[in-house]
Formats: C-alpha cells, structure tokens, sequence
C-alpha cells in the first residue's frame, strides 16, 4: 500500500491490491485447516496436478508449447515440481503412478528453474532423512557438499556461457539500477513493466532472447524490490523465514503420515520460493495464491494449537456483521480481480484472433471492449494502435498517433511505441516529429538497423542529409552488405550531385 501509495503510476498497482488481499485471505483460512485433513488436502493437490499434467501431454501435438492450463512453461514446471514434493511424501503405489505421469510432463516443460528448485529441496529432504547409515548428520553434510560440489564442476562450463548469452543477467544489472534510484519505498506496486525500460541497458538487445517487452525481473526478490523497495524486500524476507522456521519444526514435533504430510507440503513451499529466484511465477496464479495457501498450511500447523485457543467467540451480532463485511470483500475481489480481468482477457484475445484473420475492424472493436473493462491493459491499447495504423483511413492514422502518445504517457518507451510513433509521423508527414521519437528509438536499441534506417529516411524528408549519412555509415558498419541502407545513401549522394 504504502508503495502504491508514493508511486508516480499508482494506477498499476491499485489492481494488485485485491489480488494480495485474496492471498492473505488464503493464508489466514489454511492456517486454520486442522491437522487431520492434512493428508486429504495433499490428495485432492495430487488429482489436480494429474489433471493438469494429463492436460499438458493430451495437447502436445496441437500446441506450440507445452503449458497446459498455467500459460507459461516455467510457471506449469515449477507447479508440476512443487506437486512431485507432494506426491513422493505421500507414498503409495496411486503416488507413484501419479508421480510418472507428473515427470513425463516436467520434462516437455524445459523449465530449468523448477529442476534445479527441486534438486535442491531433494538435497535438504536428504539432509533430514534418517536411517541407520546415514544416521549421523556429518556424513549426510559431506555428502551434500560432494554432490554440490561434482555439478558445480560439471554444470561450470554450461553456467559461465549463458551468463554470456542468457537475458537474465543483463536484466538483473538493470533491476540494480532501478532499486538504486528509488532504493525505500521503489517505484510502485505493478509498475516493473513501466520503470524498467528507463534503465535498461543497449546491450541487452544483443543477447539472442532479447525481446521489445520486459515485464519481469526474472527474480521475485529484485522484482519486489524494484516496486516496493527494502521495506518491501523487508517484510517478504521476514515473511517467508517464518514460514520456514514453522515448516522446520512443525516437521521435526509431528510424526507418521502426518509427518510426511507435512513435509511434502513443506517442500512443495521451498521449490515455489528457490523457482522465484530465478523467475516470477509468484506475480501470477495459480502459484502466487499456491505459496500463500502452503505458508498459511505450514504457519498453521506449527502454531495453531496454541494460537487459535487464544480466540474470543464474539455474540452472534458481531458474528453476522463480521460475516457480512467478509462477503462484500469478497465479493470486491472477485469482481476486481477476477471478473472484470478475465472478461478483458476474453476481449483481448478475441481481437488477436480477428487481427489473425484481417479483420482489422473487429479487432479494434474488441480491443476497445477491453479498454473499458481496464483502460491500464498496455498489451491491449499497443494492440488497439497496431491495428488502427494497418487501416486505410487517414482518421484511423491520427487514431493510432493517439493511442501510441496514451501508452507513452502510461507507460515511456514500452515495446516498440516509441518507434511506432516516429513511423506514424512519416506517414502523417510530419518528418520533425518523426526524428524526434525516431532518435530516441535508436537510444533504445543502438544495434536495430531498421531503426537507424528510419531514422535517415525522416532526417532526409527533414533536409537533414548530412545526419542522415551518419545514420547510414552507421548501419553500414553493423551491416556492410545492407541494400536498403546502400540505395537510400546513392539516392541521396545523386540528389546532392544534380
């Protein structure tokens, strides 16, 4: 709140809110789920994570991409991870099989994160395990170490070159910069998408997975403290070591099937938090409200014994109002957070799905549904724009103009809009506006010759040739073999020759 509160796009972080509030709702109800039922919880997770990996498998060979229902390989990796946890504690032979199932599945998801998260929880679960050879805890600890010692060597050569190649480190010296400039209270809750190309780094277009949109951090802790700053980092560390220290001794008082209950559960927590320093699949469900309700099922089972026996029975009036205020709060929720973005998301995709088929007026017409339901959907207005500017119509033009300076003002330098509006420009001719967005575009991103390209053409309609060459020499060291730079450059050596 307080983040959202002294942020300069407040707007962004206003529909986190409801959503955060769910969360602790989740947390405060498993808190309370009683210790019995523990073990028909952990069922019920493994049917649905059979579900969504049988899901996963059935679909593979008319998707793109192995995601399931969770969008995203990495998110469906880590949760299929978290889910294995689960279902190894709870034995059993319909675990086992369930667990097959789940492991056919990591492996089309090319999640390296979720692996390593659950190599690591494998390595404590290991550190904690009894038995008459490994009964002292200094043999599981030199064991331990061995082993992380033998994948560092072999996994050397691997790490070191995509370091040189991958996106996150780039991304990550970046987020460092964002922090340092608003280092307490950051720059807001849902405002990554928005601060982050201020402070992105030109090289990072040089690494083969660049892309025009970085909306993620590529790590919770950064990404947290980028929005909501140290007070943010803060409390989400002092969050997440009291649910551990719980998990800890929750597991070391219990014992039997709950025992392993618990621990799965416990495990399932880790592999959520070590994925998210690597990724974000926390910001977004089902895993964001998935930790809550492991944190509140572990919290709870360390210290609702002696916790909720504290708690007064309050008269029936009180009750009744309590119940009535919980009702209108839910219902807010679910309509901010759920209603209204999943009927925008169904706007949304029905105008990509016209765009798709050369409907551009369906397409602007759903886009604009969209925008009703969330006018702060940056995807969806960049959508709007794109198709606006495809239409023949000079209005749709001055439309497009419109909709890209509405992004800009929301959110500076998001995708291509800033280079899209300098292109606008020229087809408007407007050659003055049109270097002026133009060259900051080439500040984007020095290494993209079209933009350069583009740069040279509007500086030549502008009767700036001598820049123009410039920009062109330019794209000719990037690419020396280039023939739309080579004929603009003769074009123009043959106007100043006649």
């Amino acid at each position: 709140v307080a983040s959202t509160r002294f942020s300069e796009h407040p707007q962004f972080g206003l529909g986190f809110l409801p959503r955060l509030a769910g969360n602790l709702a989740i947390f405060l109800l498993a808190a309370r789920v009683p210790r019995d039922r523990l073990l028909e919880l952990c069922r019920w997770w493994i049917f649905a994570a059979v579900i969504v990996a049988g899901n996963g498998l059935l679909r593979l060979g008319s998707e793109p991409e192995f995601i399931s229902t969770l969008g995203n390989w990495d998110f469906l990796g880590t949760y299929l991870a978290a889910s294995l946890v689960i279902m190894v504690s709870c034995g059993g032979r319909w675990s086992v099989l369930a667990s097959l199932i789940v492991i056919g599945a990591m492996c089309f998801c090319r999640s390296r994160g979720a692996w390593l998260a659950l190599g690591a929880v494998s390595l404590l679960s290991f550190l904690g395990f009894r038995s008459r050879f490994f009964q002292r805890w200094q043999t599981r600890a030199v064991i331990v170490v061995a082993v992380l010692a033998g994948t560092a060597l072999l996994a050397r050569s691997y790490v070191q070159r995509q370091w040189r190649t991958d996106v996150r480190p780039v991304i990550w010296k970046a987020t460092l910069e964002m922090i340092a400039a608003r280092p307490l209270l950051g720059h807001g809750l849902g405002t990554y998408v928005v601060a982050y190309p201020m402070y992105r780094l030109p090289e990072y277009f040089l690494r083969p997975k660049a892309t025009n949109v970085t909306d993620h951090a590529h790590n919770e802790l950064l990404e947290i403290t980028a929005e909501q700053g140290l007070i943010g980092l803060t409390a989400t560390l002092w969050l997440w070591a009291t649910a551990v220290s719980c998990g800890f001794r929750a597991c070391r008082r219990f014992d039997g099937a709950d025992r392993r209950c618990l621990w799965g559960m416990f495990g399932a927590m880790l592999v959520l938090m070590l994925h998210g320093l690597v990724d974000v699949d926390l910001r977004y469900l089902p895993n964001q409200s998935l930790l809550w309700l492991l944190m509140g099922l572990v919290v709870g089972a360390d210290v609702a014994p002696s916790c909720w026996r504290r708690i007064t029975i309050y008269p029936r009036p009180v009750r009744w109002c309590a119940a009535g205020v919980c009702l209108v709060f839910g219902m807010w929720i679910t309509v901010a957070d759920v209603f209204r973005p999943v009927s925008a998301d169904l706007q949304d995709r029905q105008a990509r799905i016209a765009e798709e088929r050369g409907d551009l007026p369906a397409a602007v017409q759903h886009a604009w549904n969209a925008l009703l339901l969330d006018p702060f959907r940056l995807r969806t207005r960049y959508l709007l724009a794109s198709a606006l500017s495809r239409l023949p119509e000079p209005e749709a033009h001055e439309m497009a103009i419109e909709q890209c300076l509405r992004i800009e003002e929301l959110a500076p330098d998001y995708a291509d809009v800033t280079y899209n509006l300098g292109q606008l420009h020229r087809l408007a001719s407007h050659p003055a506006e049109a270097v002026t967005y133009l060259r900051r575009a080439v500040e984007i991103n020095p290494y993209n010759v079209d933009r350069r390209i583009a740069l040279a053409s509007a500086l030549h309609e502008a009767g700036r040739n001598d820049e123009a060459l410039q920009q062109l020499d330019r794209v000719l060291q990037l690419q020396p073999h280039n023939p739309e730079a080579r004929d603009l450059r003769q074009k123009m050596q043959g106007e100043s020759r006649s």
